[in-house]
Parts: structure tokens; sequence; C-alpha cells
């Protein structure tokens, strides 16, 4: 652990107490095991902390700042088991201003910050590695950044059984979550999407219509086809009614090179 805070403003930090607690952290988040996954020996993983902090202080009141970078890097890289990354994160915390003098010590704000962005990785580790149950438990959670790491990782992973959770979130309120979810069921190519969104969306919303004119083209059928159809002779939008005829010939052309290959 390095502090490269400038000299002059420099708050106390035990950079010894730091990298034992961050030590002890990364062991707890089981990204790596004592042995490789062949049996042999696990790589080396090396970590390098650089921290930057500082207190500011205005009458009585006062706030800590530090600002946190943590690089990890594992030895021999292709090991089974090995990982990388490089991830900065800063934060704060208030604090009174005692009447003795000296800053007080910011460890716990740095433990916390450099914990944090590993407990990040390890989550997104899990998430494109682990078992399906860690998948599933982020896609059912409360939102944030994570459950839309989850959603894609159905996609790429092709865990057709979370299409059911995926075809809700279609009708989430966040435009965010309503696009990864339609992503991943496009990678899983489940058309019950198909039926979701021609039922869930108002024609007159041109801009969710652009999306999923594109999106039901993909996944075709004859449930695709009919509304493609039906959206190029009949919506009143002269942009929607073109981007309508063009992706139903998408669909025709695709669906006309896969007959072809099938009859090969």
């Amino acid at each position: 652990m390095e502090d490269v805070t400038p000299g002059g403003s420099r708050p106390p930090l035990d950079v010894d107490a730091l990298a034992q607690g961050l030590r002890a952290h990364v062991l707890a988040t089981g990204l790596f095991a004592a042995t490789g996954a062949d049996g042999g020996a696990a790589p080396v993983v090396r970590i390098h902390v650089a921290v930057g902090a500082e207190t500011v202080e205005a009458g009585a009141k006062g706030e800590a700042r530090a600002q946190v970078r943590v690089r990890a890097e594992s030895r021999p890289a292709q090991a089974p088991g090995a990982f990388g990354f490089d991830l900065e994160g800063q934060g704060a915390k208030p604090y009174a201003v005692p009447a003795r003098q000296g800053p007080p010590s910011l460890d716990a704000l740095v433990l916390r910050l450099a914990s944090d962005l590993v407990d990040g990785f390890a989550a997104r580790r899990r998430l494109a590695e682990g078992p399906p149950a860690a998948v599933h438990a982020a896609l059912v959670a409360d939102g944030g950044e994570l459950r839309e790491e989850a959603i894609r990782a159905v996609g790429e992973r092709h865990l057709h059984e979370e299409a059911p959770t995926l075809l809700a979130l279609l009708d989430d309120p966040d435009e965010p979550t309503r696009d990864a979810a339609l992503g991943a069921l496009i990678a899983l190519g489940d058309r019950r999407a198909v039926s979701a969104l021609t039922r869930s969306r108002s024609l007159h919303d041109r801009h969710e219509m652009r999306k999923i004119i594109e999106a039901i083209s993909i996944l075709g059928g004859q449930e695709a086809e009919d509304y493609l159809s039906f959206v190029a002779a009949t919506h009143d939008d002269d942009e929607i009614r073109a981007a309508a005829a063009a992706a139903r010939a998408r669909l025709a052309r695709r669906a006309g090179e896969g007959g072809a290959k099938s009859s090969d």
C-alpha cells in the first residue's frame, strides 16, 4: 500500500495495518483458493493500493476525504483462477473538529473504500463465472448496477431458466433495465419477448417503437412478421412505417437464408 498524498497535507495513515486489513478482506471474498482448479498451486496475486487522503475543516466541522486505487494482477496470468483489475473510488466522511490539535485517522475510510472496490469486482466475477444461483440472486435484487450486470450475464451465459424473470423486467420503470432485459432475451433467442413487447408498448411511443421494431425483427417468428406488417401498413408516423417495413424485409431475408441453409 502506498500513500500518494502530497507531503504537506498528509493526515495520519497506518499503512501496514491497512495492508493487513485489506489482505484479510480479499482472502475472505473467496476470489482465489489455496490450490488451483486443476489441483496445482493457485496463482500468486499481487495487489497494489495507492491512497490519497486529506482533511478539510471549517470552524467546528470537518470532512475526511480519500481517493483509493486498487490494482490486482495474477501470476501466471493464464493459470486457472487468475484474475486482474484496476479500480478507483473516492469517498468522504464528516467529523466534528475536536478541541485538541491534529486531524483524525482516515484508516477506516480508506479500508472501506478499498474493500468496496474489491467487493464489487468479486460480485461481478461471481456473475460471470459463479453458479447460476448467484446470477439469480442479483437478478431479483432491488435494482442497481449489479442487477444490470446480472441481466447481461443471463444472456452471455445462456441461462434460459431466467427467461421468465427477464420477461417481467421488460415492464420495469427503469429504461436501462428494460433495455438490458431485452438484449438478454435476444441473446437467448426467446420469442416470448415478441408477445410481451407488442402487448406492453404503446404504438405512439416513437422512442420505444424504434427499439422494439429492431428487436422483434431479430427474434423473428410468425408473430413478429404479423406485427411488423401491421405497423408498416397502419402506423400514422412515416418514419415508423418505414422502419417496420425495413425490419420486416430483414426478417424475411434471414428466414430465407435459414431455409436455404437447411435445404443444402
